[in-house]
């Protein structure tokens, strides 16, 4: 008898972690070169939280393995190492060998991956670029779109830096009220926010108006939201984390409220991210320490589904779905499966086992999955053949 996809799912789960003695507050997949076919095997990690925080290079010698190696092959190997000032915020490569790095002193510090000395060194810093008058303020997150770095803190500016000059582009002063807390491209030349407020808000980098070009909110709703990613191919499609750990889906076509609120992790949603090639699939993490998979690659089809919570992670006990444990999918095949009206209906797997402190990151690469985490570790996760 063949095995079914969730319990492949539940069998081929096997968390690797790694003791780094710091809290790493940001994780992040290196640029895959555009013109290779393999898939990345190096990433980057923060620290947070320590009187000398680490930008520091790891490899992952299996990445291109298809299996999991129960002797080790997920342990990743440290390449080199460098003192941050400040916690690390917000963190992205620019090019596979130039890591951006965001601080809670304010400034935007631009690394260099030595290969040859496999050292990292510093390319550019820019100081002081968030402020409450004289006084420096957190810059809380940075997004970057190949050479233009996209940053804002708890002084609501949003700062255009382009990375080949000393000078920021262009400041938005006002752009909100709230502290910004997450920022994604959309295009070339947009992005969108999310704030303390609960509000998504998109900005028009090539508009001479400060003013947001749209602004939505969750209707009576004033919980922050943590993060926010687009969807890998339809843009307009957007999910975002809260403060009370709600998965949020948005249209931004429409004027109005979400598309759904799926009531999710038991502390803030702290990350969010869409894979990047198999849109089917989002994972989100948690102060309540766990990570979870959402599996929407049923919704909208015409198959019977039976709904299901897999693993005990520490999420899973006190999650408040309302959900049908039996569903039959109907509706077009044109309709995005994240948008469909039975997209609560969707398989969620919860990752890790009985992990207490905060998750803070998430990545994923093709099958492997890499968080950060309060307990001073990392974990890699292998993850099966995603349908």
């Amino acid at each position: 008898m063949c095995k079914s996809y969730e319990t492949k799912m539940a069998e081929c789960i096997h968390p690797f972690v790694k003791f780094v003695s710091r809290k790493v507050n940001k994780i992040r997949w290196q640029q895959s070169q555009k013109q290779a076919l393999e898939c990345a095997d190096t990433f980057v990690t923060g620290s947070w939280d320590d009187e000398d925080n680490k930008i520091c290079l790891w490899y992952l010698g299996t990445q291109r393995s298809p299996q999991y190696d129960e002797g080790g092959g997920l342990e990743p190997t440290l390449k080199c190492e460098m003192t941050h000032s400040g916690d690390v915020t917000g963190l992205e490569f620019i090019e596979p060998d130039v890591i951006v790095a965001s601080s809670s002193t304010g400034s935007v510090t631009m690394y260099k991956h030595h290969t040859a000395s496999q050292t990292l060194g510093i390319q550019y810093k820019w100081q002081s670029l968030h402020r409450h008058g004289n006084h420096s303020c957190p810059c809380t997150c940075l997004a970057v779109r190949d050479k233009t770095i996209v940053t804002s803190g708890e002084d609501g500016r949003l700062v255009i830096l382009n990375a080949e000059q000393k000078s920021p582009h262009r400041i938005i002063e006002n752009a909100d009220s709230s502290t910004i807390n997450n920022i994604v491209f959309l295009k070339h030349t947009e992005v969108i926010t999310v704030n303390s407020s609960g509000q998504l808000k998109t900005f028009d980098l090539r508009s001479n108006s400060d003013a947001p070009s749209q602004t939505l909110s969750v209707s009576g709703e004033l919980t922050s939201l943590h993060c926010v990613d687009k969807h890998p191919g339809q843009p307009h499609i957007v999910a975002t984390g809260s403060h009370d750990g709600v998965l949020g889906i948005w249209d931004l076509r429409q004027e109005a409220s979400p598309v759904s609120l799926l009531e999710a992790h038991n502390g803030p949603m702290w990350e969010v991210k869409f894979h990047k090639t198999n849109s089917n699939h989002l994972f989100t993490c948690s102060e309540d320490g766990a990570v979870w998979h959402w599996d929407a690659s049923l919704v909208g089809s015409s198959h019977m589904v039976q709904t299901q919570f897999t693993g005990t992670g520490a999420g899973s006990g006190g999650a408040n779905f309302s959900l049908n444990p039996s569903f039959q999918f109907g509706g077009s095949e044109n309709v995005n499966k994240w948008l469909c009206s039975d997209n609560k209906k969707m398989e969620i797997n919860s990752l890790i086992d009985d992990n207490i402190l905060p998750v803070n990151s998430v990545d994923i690469e093709s099958q492997t999955l890499i968080c950060g985490t309060d307990s001073e570790s990392l974990i890699t996760i292998r993850l099966p053949t995603l349908r």
